[in-house]
């Protein structure tokens, strides 16, 4: 969605976990294939977690210091 390579390294932010971009919305952590959203709810630190669990995961992520849900705004406006 957002022209990030397959491959490529993406941050967690909320605890600096690096992750792989697996496919069009995957990314691999420890050999495991995970959705941005549910990454995030497994992976949020106990102390940033929200009442509903329920996570924008794109928010949570960044490429080359950018948040994703940036980015896609950005491609988004540039329409």
């Amino acid at each position: 969605m957002v022209n990030i390579p397959i491959g490529s390294t993406l941050i967690f932010t909320p605890t600096n976990i690096e992750v792989k971009v697996a496919d069009d919305d995957k990314v691999e952590y420890q050999g495991r294939l995970y959705k941005l959203s549910p990454f995030v709810g497994t992976f949020m630190p106990d102390s940033r977690r929200n009442t509903s669990g329920a996570y924008q995961g794109a928010k949570y992520f960044s490429y080359k210091g950018e948040i994703l849900d940036d980015i896609r705004t950005k491609i988004e406006t540039n329409k």
